[in-house]
């Protein structure tokens, strides 16, 4: 029996495998839960390290879950799942930080394109690399082929955004850190009674990079201190649940956290269309040729306006229930279809075993 250990995103004691973890939001941990259990009716015996560590047995691998410093373990290999960009977690770009393991498993392909001219991948040209996409929880409340609240009715929210005030780590032309502030910041300007920002840490601005990025972020959060007002007047708070915020609102800004990186589909796009809510997306240059155009309102048909957001503004405000229906249709059709499989988690984990029992 191969035995492993998963190495970071977690408190230890198998907690990545605990449906009733404090850190399960949304079941966010059930890509985790099905990849044990999968790799269980393998004959693979797979637990976070620590365990196996406090029962004195050595993994035969360890899959290490991004920006962890790797654990010298005699007669183990030692496997990366990049889910991040190196925008995000700087240590994904690092190639001596990469050419230590034995695999690397991404969606970057960038990385997976053996002919890539991509200076990351010539730099870590001798480890292998394994594709693996982004993998999607289905919501509980999620039923195949129906439409979560069809149309209007009882969507009272009309524009959102769900998401954690973060910020880019390196700068970087690709990043939509801050272009998410923009959106926020349009709409609270223009058109406040129609959105609303939901997630974690907009009580404080968002950070920025240099020195007079500092002096502005202590503006921006003393100034609205002293006036009594908020940071960000459309903000909500946290979304308790992800699938009951969006069921009832009509679009969500789905913006990724960077763009132009083929390959890179997280999970903003498929939770909105989980229910039925239209997304508004930006990020992957090639997203029609995995998610079909009538499924989502593609940003990038704004840009060479002036006011990019007010033209999104005018046409979702002039959608007709009608066209509402036609989104929801094709998002139905296509979470129906064999084309969204590799975006679930049974694939993923699928993806994930292949290799470690080659």
């Amino acid at each position: 029996m191969l035995v492993g250990g998963i190495v970071g995103w977690e408190e230890g004691q198998d907690d990545l495998f605990n449906p009733q973890s404090p850190r399960n939001r949304d079941d966010c941990l059930e890509p985790f839960r099905v990849l044990q259990a999968k790799a269980t009716q393998q004959g693979i015996e797979l637990h976070t390290l620590d365990v196996l560590q406090q029962k004195g047995i050595t993994p035969n691998f360890t899959l290490y879950l991004e920006a962890v410093p790797l654990i010298p373990i005699k007669n183990c290999k030692n496997y990366l799942i990049r889910f991040e960009t190196e925008l995000t977690v700087p240590i994904n770009g690092d190639p001596e930080y990469l050419n230590q393991f034995d695999g690397i498993f991404t969606w970057d392909q960038a990385l997976l394109n053996a002919n890539s001219t991509n200076a990351l991948n010539q730099k870590t040209a001798l480890v292998p690399k394994f594709a693996i996409a982004y993998p999607n929880v289905l919501p509980a409340q999620f039923t195949p082929n129906e439409i979560v609240n069809p149309g209007f009715a009882n969507r009272d929210l009309f524009c959102v955004l769900i998401g954690s005030n973060r910020h880019a780590n390196l700068p970087d032309a690709r990043e939509l850190y801050s272009e998410r502030v923009k959106a926020i910041r349009w709409f609270e300007s223009n058109a406040l009674k129609d959105f609303s920002l939901f997630g974690n840490g907009w009580l404080v601005p968002q950070k920025r990079f240099g020195k007079s990025g500092k002096w502005r972020y202590r503006m921006e959060k003393v100034l609205p201190f002293l006036l009594g007002k908020s940071v960000f007047p459309s903000y909500r708070g946290p979304a308790k649940n992800k699938f009951e915020v969006l069921a009832k609102s009509r679009f969500c800004i789905c913006f990724e956290n960077a763009k132009d990186i083929p390959g890179y589909i997280t999970e903003k796009l498929f939770d909105s269309l989980f229910a039925g809510c239209v997304p508004v997306y930006w990020g992957e240059p090639n997203i029609q040729n995995v998610v079909p155009s009538d499924c989502f309102i593609d940003f990038r048909q704004f840009l060479d306006s002036p006011d990019p957001y007010r033209d999104l503004y005018q046409y979702i405000s002039k959608m007709t229930e009608q066209d509402y229906i036609a989104y929801q249709q094709a998002g139905k059709q296509f979470l129906a279809s064999s084309a969204f499989r590799p975006y679930s988690s049974e694939v993923f984990a699928n993806a994930i075993l292949g290799p470690l029992q080659s």
